[in-house]
């Protein structure tokens, strides 16, 4: 479990899955009144090779 903590005042808004979040959020704080947006994290994408035929 992932904690989700204010930008902030650092104060605890949630906890999660890791990989829980598919979409983006915008969560505001209790304590502090700050807007916080949190978005899911991706992977790095890996370029796939490419094959030229040689087609003629």
């Amino acid at each position: 479990m992932d904690d989700f903590r204010c930008g902030r005042c650092r104060a605890l808004m949630f906890r999660a899955a890791a990989g829980a979040i598919a979409a983006s959020l915008e969560i505001k704080c209790r304590r502090c009144g700050a807007l916080n947006h949190l978005r899911p994290i991706e992977p790095a994408r890996e370029r796939e090779e490419r094959h030229d035929d040689d087609r003629a």
